[in-house]
């Protein structure tokens, strides 16, 4: 009988021809071996899908479909994943050769976690190291952070499907910010920490966001403080922070 994975690696695609290779392979070069990595191309116009399909790794699930945003796309792609436990990358980053390794060996030793993420070195375009960040480490920590900001970093996460799916995974109606609104409603419920380890580089680019784009990405941001604070009130955790 063949052994399902353990873990399922999932990134979603939209145009990412530049540095999907790099961020690939960051993964399949990984030291932990038993995952799966799904990858959906959201509809690319570019070379995505002809470059994903040179590379040849059994791990490998390639699936295009038509594009649907980011946020659809990555429910898609944990609905079908057999691992129990959920890793993401974005395809603009690289994670370290020992991410997996470590993360599983954390979530398993400590069954009560239902996330973790992990600190981050960030790179520019051509790829070379222009800063560190620093996300706060454990719960209580989070638990005061998550009122005033993000303190999880999207692309190092590793959490529980049996947790993603009791919360009724990525909110829909969030075309932005989606990690955000979905950690408000796992911080309440579920213990949650960051390891104190450079697990993945993270790229800052210039992206030319519009006035009015960061506008929305800021409300969104503060709607979303005001439902976490009101959940936290609600399950009397305020009290803590």
């Amino acid at each position: 009988m063949k052994k399902e994975p353990l873990v399922s690696v999932i990134m979603s695609i939209y145009n990412g021809e530049k540095y999907l290779k790099e961020s690939v392979w960051s993964i399949l070069k990984q030291t932990y071996e038993n995952f799966e990595f799904i990858i959906i191309d959201d509809g690319s116009t570019d070379e995505t899908l002809n470059i994903l399909n040179t590379i040849s790794d059994l791990r490998l699930k390639i699936i295009s479909k038509k594009n649907t945003g980011l946020t659809k796309s990555l429910n898609y792609a944990i609905g079908i994943a057999k691992g129990d436990l959920i890793a993401r990358i974005d395809v603009d980053d690289i994670a370290n050769q020992e991410r997996l390794a470590v993360q599983v060996d954390f979530l398993i030793k400590h069954p009560k976690v239902a996330l973790c993420g992990s600190w981050a070195k960030f790179i520019d375009e051509v790829g070379n190291e222009i800063g560190k960040y620093k996300v706060p480490i454990n719960y209580s920590e989070i638990k005061h952070n998550i009122l005033l900001h993000n303190p999880i970093i999207h692309s190092s996460v590793m959490f529980r499907k049996k947790v993603f799916n009791q919360v009724h995974g990525y909110n829909e109606k969030y075309r932005y910010a989606q990690d955000y609104e979905l950690w408000g409603r796992i911080v309440p419920k579920y213990e949650v920490i960051n390891l104190p380890q450079y697990l993945i580089k993270y790229r800052k680019l210039d992206t030319g966001i519009t006035k009015s784009k960061n506008l929305t990405v800021r409300w969104i941001g503060l709607k979303i403080r005001c439902l976490i604070l009101l959940r936290l009130l609600k399950k009397k955790l305020v009290k803590k922070l």
